[in-house]
């Protein structure tokens, strides 16, 4: 698995570990049906989709200090397939997968419980028996408290997943941080203290901007999954899709944007 640091779209590759990077120096912008870079040719995405009254374009200034940002504008008259994602592809049926990001909230409006779109999957080839092939996605879902929806693979549920939900914390600006640690193994089908190196082990972090920073042995949370029998992770999408109908209907008009995607397979991210 490559690894990616997303600060305008258009990325250079870093690797395994992290280590060396090369900016764009100005923020590009988005062709009808490319994205700079082109994956292959020396950017992180190997593709997007927008439809449904979402359209795809660079901000500036991004997030988290960054220049540029991936924005995802909301039409006024949204409807059911809404999707503005950019998609990562060079994952390798990874056993071990870790992720980061930064999203900006501030220009929804999240009053209902049933207001909630998907901002990020990742998923495996194959899964086992007639579980499908998600491993990890991650929902905003409103209410009086917004929080984050992690929907991680467990063939111990007989729904085949695990549901968690962690409520967003307090934010001056709406800008979030988050990122998680997914490990494949066997895992115990229960909610109990993992690290890094447990079989079928999901931690993550979620922090608003200008918070404590996050650190590799202090995750906002732990989940031991069951999903050994998941073929590993090939592909990652992020932005904003499967919408709710009052998602849609209170956020008509509405922007949403996500800044900073890194991947790796080992090391701990952080800010």
């Amino acid at each position: 698995m490559k690894s990616f640091k997303m600060k305008a779209l258009a990325v250079a590759v870093l690797g395994l570990a992290g280590m060396g990077s090369v900016m764009a120096a100005t923020c590009p912008s988005i062709a009808a049906g490319n994205v700079t870079g082109g994956g292959a040719g020396g950017g992180a995405w190997f593709g997007q989709s927008q439809g449904g009254g979402g359209t795809l374009s660079i901000v500036n200034p991004g997030l988290h200090g960054t220049t540029c940002a991936l924005n995802v504008a909301i039409s006024a008259a949204p409807v059911a397939n809404l999707k503005g994602q950019v998609i990562d592809n060079s994952p390798q049926s990874e056993s071990r997968y870790r992720a980061r990001f930064y999203f900006d909230s501030s220009a929804l409006a999240l009053p209902l419980a049933n207001v909630q779109a998907t901002i990020f999957d990742a998923f495996a080839n194959t899964a086992p028996g007639t579980q499908g092939t998600d491993e990890v996605q991650i929902f905003l879902a409103g209410g009086a408290a917004p929080a984050l929806h992690f929907v991680v693979a467990d063939s111990g549920k007989s729904t085949g997943v695990q549901n968690i939900s962690y409520t967003l914390p307090t934010s001056a600006n709406g800008h979030y941080y988050v990122e998680f640690d997914l490990t494949k193994g066997a895992g115990s089908s229960s909610t109990v203290a993992c690290n890094g190196g447990d079989a079928g082990c999901f931690r993550y972090w979620v922090v608003a901007e200008g918070g404590t920073a996050p650190t590799d042995p202090s995750p906002s949370g732990t989940y031991s999954a069951s999903n050994a029998g998941w073929s590993g992770i090939v592909q990652a999408q992020l932005g904003l899709y499967g919408t709710t109908a009052n998602f849609r209907a209170d956020n008509a008009s509405k922007n949403f944007a996500v800044d900073e995607f890194d991947s790796r397979r080992q090391t701990f991210i952080g800010f």
